[in-house]
């Protein structure tokens, strides 16, 4: 009878125990961590010559393409076609371009934010396909409309066109840059020029003023801004010395002043006169003289200055002089605009170059004649 009782005694203990064992299991397994969940998983594109990375993060912020270069090594060659006028890629390197949102379909489907890989869809682009599209759009601008040079005949002026054609076979562009400006062959623009001048105004013709007028408007147009007056020949002064024995002449048109002495053109200078402040037209004396006198208007240095008018909206003479310049902390010359006779830079002042600006100091008086003309 004991025995029996023991072995009855032993068969729920062995449950029990059975059932303990079991539950610890289940919570040791339950203890165990779960497999992590990358929420910005790695993405690796699979392209022919390398393997391209790209978060989930990132492919999800982004729109429109993907643009990855591919590793070859062409050099790019890019040429101005006349013809057309256009820049024509003639080798480039290329682009892998690959459409974002069907990309992003591609990886959807995945949909368990674990890094993979695969091959995707792509087109092969030139590199520079865009940029030259955009700088030919801006390059059409130049060119699309007749440019006109206006010829001055004495008092009048005529215009010379030059067409479409012509302005797509003298455009030099020298980068594609949309910022870097276009360069003209000036040998083709001068041999078209020349061709159609009377024999007088060949006399006068001035080719590198020509060619700087011509090369300006053609960049105003490339960089969206209006055409401004182009300049071309100057057939000589509009007087021819009757006005009194010894005076001065000065062309805005083209830049340039004209002394006359003993009735007599005795020489011609290139000048610089008004942009800020136009240089106004009409007849002056000269009203003082100095070796050196100062702008405190420009805080400049104005060498062998003549005055001419006061110009009393801004408070200030008016006169003939040395371009003017600044002084650095070393004592030497700043010039403001450059170096720039034979261009409208100044206040309103006639600029030359210093040993024209001496010649003509040492060779007026008070008093003499100015004549201003356009």
């Amino acid at each position: 009878m004991k025995s029996r009782f023991l072995i009855f005694l032993s068969v729920p203990l062995l449950v029990i125990i059975a059932t303990t064992l079991l539950t610890y299991q289940v919570f040791s397994y339950s203890r165990e961590p779960l497999e992590q969940i990358d929420p910005n998983p790695t993405i690796t594109l699979i392209l022919p010559d390398q393997n391209y990375e790209i978060s989930m993060r990132d492919l999800e912020g982004s729109e429109g393409e993907l643009v990855i270069p591919t590793l070859d090594n062409v050099i790019p060659k890019i040429l101005y076609n006349p013809s057309l006028g256009m820049l024509e890629s003639i080798t480039s390197p290329q682009d892998y371009v690959i459409d974002l949102e069907v990309l992003k379909i591609k990886v959807k489907e995945q949909n368990d934010h674990r890094p993979f890989s695969f091959a995707p869809t792509y087109v092969l682009r030139d590199r520079y396909t865009t940029s030259l599209a955009d700088f030919n759009n801006q390059l059409n601008h130049a060119y699309r409309n007749p440019l006109n040079i206006s010829i001055k005949d004495g008092g009048t002026f005529t215009d010379l066109s030059l067409d479409p054609s012509l302005l797509r076979q003298i455009i030099r562009p020298i980068s594609t840059d949309l910022i870097h400006p276009l360069d003209v062959d000036k040998s083709v623009l001068i041999e078209y020029l020349t061709s159609r001048l009377s024999p007088k105004q060949k006399v006068y013709f001035n080719p590198t003023v020509a060619y700087q007028n011509t090369k300006n408007a053609l960049n105003a147009r490339f960089m969206g801004n209006s055409t401004p007056e182009v300049l071309g020949v100057d057939d000589g002064p509009t007087s021819s010395g009757e006005l009194s024995e010894r005076y001065l002449e000065v062309d805005l048109s083209q830049q340039k002043m004209y002394f006359f002495i003993n009735h007599n053109l005795y020489k011609e200078y290139r000048v610089s006169t008004g942009a800020e402040y136009p240089t106004p037209l009409g007849d002056y004396h000269i009203l003082n003289k100095a070796t050196k006198a100062f702008s405190d208007i420009y805080n400049v240095w104005m060498p062998y200055w003549m005055g001419f008018k006061y110009a009393g909206d801004i408070g200030a003479y008016l006169g003939i002089h040395e371009i003017a310049y600044a002084v650095d902390n070393k004592g030497k010359p700043v010039y403001r605009h450059g170096y720039y006779i034979g261009e409208m830079m100044t206040g309103g002042c006639i600029a030359m170059e210093p040993k024209d600006s001496r010649e003509i100091y040492n060779l007026s008086d008070v008093g003499m004649l100015v004549r201003i003309v356009k």
